[in-house]
């Protein structure tokens, strides 16, 4: 029992801070209480796989260094499964900055904070691309299994690590630009239009027209790429699994 308690509570808390990095779980408006329960269910059914530990030896400040090591590794992984709502939080970003909506912002109920429009709807996609399409079922099989290629109380530092984290956090400034590039090419050739009109047409007030077009051609190519945008999403999620379990390698030093 001894054992079991001690595998039971290191896998807690790395679920723990797992949970806690994701968007849905970590939203304002669910439940901490719940939060706290999954995470202790997860363990329940986690720990008993593990091989045991006997840690009855450790001191007050080695039982610290071992459950922040198990918090920076599951919120680590977090991160990596978060990645994607990051992208589509830049993309609404980008979109929202090239059709000239940023002062139309709304509160997001997830985070209670004001969010601009096409962020909301990109990260809304998001989520319900990935409970749809039931990728988070994979995504949660995966974080199962970092643990049979990192045990717990395992985890070292790495040059390779960090150049992992580097580049995974360049993927999402690139998929971001996917999602929003139809956006900045609509956007782009309506300034263009309007530069030509400017020439042709002196008198034309080009910087009051070109407001409506931009915002009116951008909004109808969003809503036609929005499809285009959870393929893009789509395809993140599915190679989720992989990375997660990389990245387990990674940060076991292997």
């Amino acid at each position: 029992m001894e054992f079991e308690f001690y595998n039971w509570m290191l896998v807690f808390v790395r679920v723990s801070a797992f949970l806690l990095a994701l968007p849905f779980f970590s939203a304002v408006n669910f439940p901490a209480m719940l939060r706290v329960a999954l995470a202790a269910v997860a363990a329940i059914l986690l720990a008993p796989q593990l091989p045991p530990l006997s840690l009855g030896h450790l001191d007050v400040f080695s039982w610290v260094g071992l459950f922040f090591r198990e918090i920076s590794i599951g919120l680590l992984l977090g991160f990596v499964g978060r990645t994607v709502f990051y992208a589509a939080d830049i993309a609404g970003n980008i979109v929202s900055n090239e059709l000239g909506l940023n002062m139309g912002q709304i509160l997001d109920p997830a985070t209670h904070q004001s969010e601009q429009l096409p962020g909301t709807i990109l990260f809304l996609l998001t989520t319900v691309t990935m409970l749809t399409l039931d990728l988070h079922h994979g995504m949660l099989m995966g974080f199962a299994k970092t643990f049979e290629v990192l045990p717990v109380g395992g985890g070292q530092l790495s040059t390779s690590l960090f150049e992992a984290v580097i580049e995974r956090s360049s993927t999402i400034f690139v998929t971001a630009l996917q999602i929003s590039a139809p956006v900045i090419a609509v956007s782009f050739v309506v300034t263009l239009f309007f530069a030509v009109m400017s020439r042709a047409v002196p008198q034309m007030n080009v910087f009051g027209e070109s407001f409506g077009f931009r915002i009116a051609a951008g909004l109808v190519v969003f809503g036609f790429t929005l499809q285009i945008s959870a393929q893009y999403v789509a395809n993140y999620l599915n190679r989720l699994p992989e990375d997660l379990m990389s990245f387990g390698h990674l940060i076991e030093g292997k």
